[in-house]
């Protein structure tokens, strides 16, 4: 399946993945939140396979269900530093669209990094060389 018939339609299988990584990421995040805090640091979260961030439906997918979960959370929201890739530049436009969008985007510290390309050895190559947390 492409990845533009992918987001057409909501699958219940779609919507139960989003679901449970939503709320894995938010449960996750308040465990590991107060040890980072001590340190002054930040949390991540990525998805190299973002989407356009909504179902032609308009069902949020998964970019946006853990944006506004932080969103939701005043101290993950100064937390969480998100990176988001997709290959089709089509789908990064509209999620880059969708994520400024969001109620309540201005209060998250760190802007969500949202990047058009393959994920392949130049990708290795920027994430063993890149430190997204410290």
């Amino acid at each position: 399946m492409s990845a533009q018939k992918f987001f057409e339609e909501r699958t219940d299988q779609s919507e139960v993945k989003a679901r449970i990584v939503s709320k894995y990421f938010s449960t996750w995040a308040q465990v590991v939140m107060p040890t980072v805090a001590r340190s002054g640091g930040k949390i991540a979260y990525m998805d190299l396979y973002a989407g356009p961030g909504r179902y032609r439906d308009g069902a949020a997918s998964t970019p946006l269900l853990v944006l506004q979960a932080a969103i939701d959370h005043p101290q993950m929201s100064q937390m969480l530093t998100a990176y988001f890739n997709d290959a089709d530049g089509n789908n990064t436009s509209t999620l880059q669209n969708e994520v400024g969008k969001l109620p309540g985007f201005e209060k998250l510290r760190y802007k969500p990094n949202i990047t058009c390309g393959e994920v392949d050895d130049d990708a290795a190559t920027y994430f063993n060389e890149t430190r997204l947390v410290h």
